[in-house]
């Protein structure tokens, strides 16, 4: 499960199969409206974490109890009994993770004792921080878990690539190769586009909404973002999210004429930068198989009709139609990466995070005796098969 700053998102996942020969279905999701006060805490966390003004264990606790919430009606709702889940993967929200990239050190949105200590049941948390610990950045650290659960492990070799387009807080790019079975990992590719609704949500609060304005064109805005080097600010940053918005402000100011013109020629620059950094960053073969758009951008309809324009030789899908609720893609990443730990397979690729080694991620918080015999159990077995040398921790 994982909290975004407007839902406590969870899911419940099958799993068949072990390591990287897995598949996962998601078989329940369930999502928790955050309240007013705890989201305006964690907009402002940020700033509060790193000036040691906001209590960061006060957060944590009702981000908790939001959490443990959310885990008995997952539970209840869909009848599946506590005993046959394995572990919970807990994940907390992307506004502290600018902090642990600075210091090393994570401050984990979220207590994994206390989830532990309500529904019984083993935690596993702390990602992103192993990763770092080795001098990684965390960037790019979902690749694995999402080739993992948008693809099939097959025998045959006919198999052909898929592409993610994550439109949220910010707006991110997976290539997801092929998944043969008993075969090493391929060369799965991230790349990031800066910031989206966190840089649009920073205009709209400037939107002057005048009536008869014209339309900004997409070029111009292509290429102030490109000298602003958009691709180098963080979503998670307010200081760089900020001087982002200074220099549009100062050199576009027709852009902020009304929210209308904003929203539509935002999504049009969308549409172009993803188009252009799918074709300059991804091998063009073999060709797409599916092009699928999760997060809020999923719900634009128009948006998703302009990426399909500009692919229109590959279907172009969204987690809407694929049934998912917001956040549930996110809170099936977190499951993943718990399961990664169980079964002892590195979660990282150093290739794309900048950690000098493969690390099994994740931190162990033990439930009730019984859940946490199971959970030893699974690891021995685990431990006891033989992994190819680049997984091997």
């Amino acid at each position: 499960m994982t909290p975004c700053l407007r839902f406590v998102s969870a899911a419940i996942l099958k799993v068949d199969g072990r390591g990287l020969n897995a598949c996962f279905d998601v078989i329940h999701q369930l999502n928790v409206r955050t309240p007013a006060d705890v989201r305006s805490m964690l907009e402002q966390g940020g700033a509060g974490l790193a000036g040691g003004t906001q209590l960061p264990g006060m957060v944590s606790r009702l981000v908790s109890e939001l959490q443990v919430v959310n885990v008995e009606r997952l539970l209840n709702s869909c009848g599946v009994s506590a005993e046959k889940v394995t572990a919970i993967g807990q994940r907390g929200p992307v506004c502290g993770r600018e902090f642990w990239k600075q210091t090393g050190s994570a401050t984990s949105i979220g207590d994994p004792a206390i989830l532990a200590e309500a529904t019984g049941l083993t935690v596993i948390d702390h990602f992103e921080q192993r990763d770092i610990a080795k001098g990684g950045n965390a960037h790019g650290l979902d690749v694995l878990p999402m080739w993992l659960l948008l693809t099939q492990a097959v025998d045959s070799i006919s198999a052909r690539p898929k592409v993610v387009v994550r439109l949220d807080h910010s707006i991110e790019l997976f290539y997801l190769p092929a998944r043969r079975k008993n075969r090493p990992i391929p060369a799965i590719a991230y790349h990031s586009l800066g910031p989206g609704f966190a840089l649009l949500q920073a205009l709209q609060s400037l939107c002057d909404n005048k009536p008869g304005t014209t339309s900004v064109r997409t070029a111009d805005v292509d290429a102030l973002l490109q000298r602003l080097e958009i691709e180098k600010v963080s979503a998670d940053s307010p200081h760089q999210i900020k001087s982002l918005v200074e220099g549009i402000v100062e050199e576009l100011p027709q852009l902020l004429a009304s929210s209308v013109t904003l929203n539509q020629t935002m999504e049009s620059y969308w549409a172009d930068a993803i188009h252009q950094q799918v074709q300059q960053h991804f091998p063009s073969s073999p060709e797409f198989a599916e092009i699928i758009v999760l997060g809020r951008g999923a719900r634009r309809e128009k948006l998703v009709q302009q990426i399909a324009e500009k692919f229109p030789d590959v279907t172009v899908t969204t987690d809407v139609q694929r049934g998912w609720i917001s956040g549930a893609v996110g809170a099936s990443i977190a499951a993943i990466f718990a399961t990664l730990h169980v079964d002892q397979v590195s979660g990282n690729l150093p290739d794309l995070t900048g950690s000098s080694a493969a690390r099994v991620l994740g931190r162990i918080t033990p439930g009730n005796p019984g859940n946490w015999r199971g959970v030893l159990a699974q690891m021995e077995l685990a431990a006891r098969q033989t992994v190819p040398l680049r997984e091997a921790v």
